[in-house]
């Protein structure tokens, strides 16, 4: 950095050495009896104002320094800056001030041709300063030369001529690529012998950095100089600018002057620089020359020229301006109405070149304009299947709500909110409520006579903006994504007859949809509402869908197999449907037209009992929809993994989705589906012992629809498990029934969608009533599941309840070797306790005990410390372990005299009990651990009789 000293104090420069160094050679070199005339040249805002006040600073206190700005404005002004050089000046002589002023104010009064001063008064000016030289030297310094007028140039032209043998200086700064108004600078001036040029260049990075550090502190300058060397290019200008917002932003003030500095940069160019700055930013990367020109109706020389202009002071790399923040500072300049015109004069001359719609689009935005250009529409359609396609799913809804506002015509309006209700459904599915058609009858009773909640809302809203209407003559066309929209919302029937309506003809005799179109909404119609669906797909509607050639939806080849299984479960081959299913998780990406295949695979392996396999594939769909930018998908995909984690044993895991997924969406948001979401949060917290959490989830107000749907069940089911838990038996046989009518109606009782007879076997034990419970489970046990499953684990341990006690050790060994392989962690402590209670009464003590450690071992996997004991009656006044339900308490304690192993061993006494419960014998075991065969024998010592066990129980106790 360098500082130049003087009587105004100091100027700071950062890497002007070399300049101040040419400068000072210039000067000097001259000596007493010659001068010199130096011109600072380059781009504007590179600071060759502040180099010139530096050095005329550095030379005042011995030499006569005469100073002049020039602008623009004061251009056509005659001897303007010879007027200022002469009244800037006070130590020059008042006689030859006030002459030459004089000579200034006739010369400026003349009459044209343009004024000069007088032979005799450039003659006595020249005399006068000759007088001065004499003494000391005289600098003449003009900032911004190439804007002076054309006199004042002659003047200085004129002196310089004849007193260069005198210690004249002149000291000029100019923009080097401006035209000056009279080409004295360009072609007289160049040819004096004394002339020198310095250029002078943007900052580095470095020199950057060394101004951030004298306004702030050296850390921050070193962070943000990256930054600011990006943005202003260098320029000193823009560096202070930039500098200052800084501060201000750290005192709590607003950026302000970045975005004046700009602008001040852009308009101390001649035009058209400024125009085509603006334009450059609002083209973006489209802006070739040749589109400047036609944009701003500016020959193209000229564009050319300003292009060259800004490259060369490096505000332009390819033609794209230097900093996004100098672009938004650009048009953040801008009048509104003036930024908007030039947007929609961009829109419409990208639209004439055949650009992209994507990019017509965006400044039809920024454009504001609501005009009915004919060709808005179609841009704005195509720019938002890009969007969605790339997963901008704002932008898309952008562009449609945009191309609804300029829509002609019914069946363009109906294509555009078809399209805009499936792009805002992936953002929120309350967004779509104001899309959906008023009612037009009475909402639809639930459709079976078991209990349902009296926990209610009020009916979806009915607020509608949307141009579909059931009151006219010759209705609007239904849109393509209406029914799935209606269903999901809770409005089966009139869902379903919309699927009918674009299955069927429409005035002209065509289909109002391929038939292979409408396997979304039918799936989403057999997930949901499996009873509705079967009866309408009696008329054998779902035949004539089936036999649309499979090529037309390749995506949805397997929607008919899922289907079949959504709808007839009990009747499909298990094994086929588990495979389809997988093949569709892995053939297609989630997307609007799979996330109903996604839905219908992952209720197939969840409900045939698979949910490890379900697990994997889940977690991969909620990644997918994070990267698809759908909270919408994320929200549904999370709460179906909630469920899954449920059925894999952790509750606690399933109650954390559980609440993820609800708070992604609210309760107009998750409309008739919500009931998945709470379903897996009530039962985990009851699973977990949190009974008033589980309490407060079911205050939660629902729809009635969600009591026609399958999502329904599960929450019927959680509800009945919380009643469990709460020692309320007769209610939870309400929901368990309930759940159970529902499934026999619809024909979908299949075990693994949710075991309502074997929670309401537990009820009646609870109650007492061994023979009820009996025969539900033998019932349970005639339906179809898979051997290998949790299901059939939960079944065999029910059995085991209401069995003979000289059966229920070989149900309950069975049971846990089941739900061992299943990997459903709560279920497996649950029959390990109760395989601990059996083996206990059939009089083998000592494994009863350690087979009761390991059912507290797996207890506290999943958050608690007693597993539930199934059929034994609730202690009064004991609160129910977490996961209990009213039946149950915790097994016994250990007899006196055994320790409790938890907590108990050291480090190296685990370490060493966990090799030899893998059955390494002491000398492997002192190898693996680097001690001698004493010392695992003395750890093995004590830890038989801290855990009172031997060494064949290790592997149980320590499991």
């Amino acid at each position: 950095m360098t500082r130049a000293a003087g009587r105004h104090g100091l100027v700071d420069l950062v890497e002007r050495d070399e300049e101040l160094a040419a400068l000072r050679s210039a000067y000097e070199d001259a000596g007493a009896t010659r001068g010199s005339v130096v011109v600072l040249s380059g781009a504007v805002g590179t600071g060759k104002t502040a180099l010139l006040r530096a050095w005329t600073e550095r030379v005042a206190p011995d030499a006569l320094v005469l100073t002049a700005t020039a602008c623009r404005a004061e251009r056509e002004l005659p001897l303007g800056v010879l007027e200022q050089l002469v009244r800037g000046c006070p130590e020059l002589p008042a006689a030859t001030a006030e002459r030459t002023l004089a000579w200034c104010d006739e010369a400026a009064t003349a009459p044209p041709p343009p004024p000069v001063l007088h032979a005799p008064a450039l003659r006595g000016l020249c005399a006068a300063l000759r007088g001065v030289v004499a003494e000391r030297p005289v600098l003449i310094a003009v900032d911004d030369a190439h804007h002076a007028d054309a006199a004042s140039l002659q003047c200085l032209l004129y002196m310089v001529r004849r007193l260069r043998s005198a210690g004249l200086h002149v000291l000029f700064t100019e923009y080097v690529h401006q035209t000056a108004g009279n080409a004295l600078l360009g072609s007289e001036f160049p040819h004096e012998p004394a002339l020198r040029r310095i250029r002078v260049e943007p900052l580095s990075k470095a020199g950057v950095e060394a101004v951030l550090a004298r306004r702030l502190d050296e850390e921050t300058a070193r962070n943000l100089t990256p930054l600011v060397h990006g943005m202003s290019a260098g320029h000193p200008l823009l560096v202070h600018a930039l500098a200052d917002d800084h501060r201000s932003r750290s005192a709590g003030g607003a950026d302000e002057a970045f975005g004046r500095a700009v602008l001040g940069f852009l308009h101390r160019h001649e035009a058209p620089v400024a125009e085509v700055a603006r334009a450059v930013a609002v083209l973006g990367q489209q802006a070739a020359p040749a589109l400047l020109g036609r944009l701003l109706d500016v020959d193209g020389a000229s564009v050319a020229r300003a292009v060259h202009q800004l490259t060369v002071a490096e505000v332009l790399h390819e033609g794209c301006l230097c900093h996004p923040a100098f672009g938004s500072a650009v048009l953040g300049g801008m009048p509104t109405e003036e930024r908007r015109a030039l947007h929609g004069r961009v829109a419409a001359l990208l639209h004439e070149e055949g650009a992209p719609a994507d990019e017509v689009a965006a400044h039809l935005v920024a454009a504001a304009d609501r005009s009915d250009t004919p060709w808005a529409v179609p841009v704005f359609e195509e720019a938002a299947q890009l969007a969605l396609e790339n997963d901008q799913v704002e932008t898309g809804v952008e562009y449609l709500r945009a191309a609804y506002r300029r829509c002609r015509g019914a069946a363009q309006r109906t294509a555009v909110v078809s399209a805009l209700a499936d792009a805002e459904w992936r953002l929120d599915p309350a967004k779509v409520l104001h899309h959906l058609p008023t009612r037009t009858s009475v909402p639809i009773p639930t459709r079976t006579s078991a209990p349902v909640s009296t926990r209610t809302s009020a009916p979806v809203s009915t607020r509608t903006s949307a141009p579909v209407s059931t009151r006219t003559s010759a209705p609007a066309p239904t849109p393509a994504a209406l029914p799935t929209h209606l269903l999901w919302h809770g409005r089966v029937d009139e869902g379903l007859d919309a699927i009918c309506a674009l299955a069927g003809p429409n005035p002209g005799g065509a289909p109002a949809m391929n038939a292979a179109d409408l396997d979304t909404p039918w799936l989403w119609g057999a997930f949901l509402y499996p009873g509705h669906v079967k009866e309408r797909l009696g008329s054998g509607l779902l035949a004539a869908q089936r036999s649309a050639p499979p090529a037309v939806t390749p995506e949805l080849q397997g929607a008919g197999t899922l289907m079949q299984d959504l709808l007839h479960g009990g009747e499909s081959d298990p094994a086929g449907v588990v495979d389809a299913a997988e093949r569709s998780l892995n053939r297609y990406r989630l997307g609007p037209r799979t996330v109903a295949v996604h839905t219908a695979a992952l209720a197939t392996l969840t409900h045939r009992d698979r949910p490890h396999r379900a697990a994997a594939w889940c977690d991969g769909l909620i990644a997918q929809a994070v990267e698809r930018n759908s909270p919408t998908w994320q929200a549904w995909f999370t709460a179906w993994r909630a469920l899954i984690h449920l059925r894999q044993g952790d509750p606690a895991a399933a109650r954390h989705r559980a609440a993820t997924a609800l708070d992604m969406l609210g309760p107009k948001g998750w409309g008739a589906a919500i009931g998945l979401p709470l379903a897996a949060a009530v039962q985990a917290a009851a699973a977990v012992g949190d009974v008033d959490g589980a309490s407060a989830l079911l205050e939660r107000p629902v729809t009635p629809a969600v009591f026609q749907t399958r999502t329904g069940l599960h929450y019927l089911a959680a509800r009945g498990r919380y009643h469990l838990a709460t020692g309320c038996h007769y209610a939870a046989l309400c929901d368990f029934y309930a759940c159970g009518t529902r499934m026999s109606s619809w024909g979908v009782d299949l075990p693994a969608l949710e075991s309502w007879r074997l929670g309401a076997a537990e009820a009646y034990l609870a109650l007492g009533e061994s023979l009820l419970a009996r025969q539900l489970v033998d019932e349970q046990m005639t339906l179809a599941a898979p051997a290998d499953g949790r299901t059939w684990g939960m079944t065999l341990r029910l059995r085991a309840a209401t069995a003979p006690a000289p059966d229920r050790v070989e149900l309950l060994d069975e049971a846990v070797a089941v739900l061992r392989g299943a990997g459903d962690v709560f279920e497996l402590a649950r029959a390990v306790a109760e395989q601990s209670e059996a083996v206990r009464e059939a009089g083998e003590t000592e494994r009863a005990r350690l087979l009761a450690r390991k059912a507290q071992l797996l207890a506290r996997r999943w958050g608690s410390t007693s597993p539930p004991v199934t059929g034994t009656p609730p202690v009064t006044g004991t609160p129910p372990a977490a996961g209990l339900p009213p039946s149950a308490v915790p097994p016994s304690p250990p007899p006196p005299g055994h320790a409790e192993p938890d907590a108990e061993l050291t480090d190296a006494e685990r370490r060493v009990a966990e090799l030899a419960a893998d059955g390494f014998t002491n000398r492997e075991i002192s190898r693996k651990l680097y001690v001698t065969v004493s010392t695992v024998e003395q750890h093995l010592t004590r830890i038989y009789r801290k855990l009172d066990v031997k060494r064949l129980d290790l592997q149980a106790v320590l499991q």
